[in-house]
């Protein structure tokens, strides 16, 4: 693992799959924290699961974007 971004905070959205879950791991692989969000609560946590086990820093909130309260939430 690089810390090329330790001191980083990063939000994703849709970080449970595809793009969004490979941005996830690539980032916290870089060393930043990262905040997932997606609706999947089951996903999220395996993904911020699987990414504690390896080293880094991950938390999930379970984000809807379309809901304005869930985004604030998230941010």
């Amino acid at each position: 693992m690089s810390d090329r971004l330790k001191s980083k905070v990063v939000i994703v959205t849709g970080g449970t799959s595809g793009m969004g879950e490979a941005a996830v791991r690539r980032l916290a692989g870089e060393g930043a924290t990262v905040i997932v969000g997606a609706r999947d609560k089951a996903r999220g946590e395996a993904v911020v699961a699987e990414i504690s086990a390896d080293g880094g820093k991950a938390a999930f909130v379970p984000t809807d974007v379309t809901r304005e309260e869930d985004v604030a939430r998230l941010v």
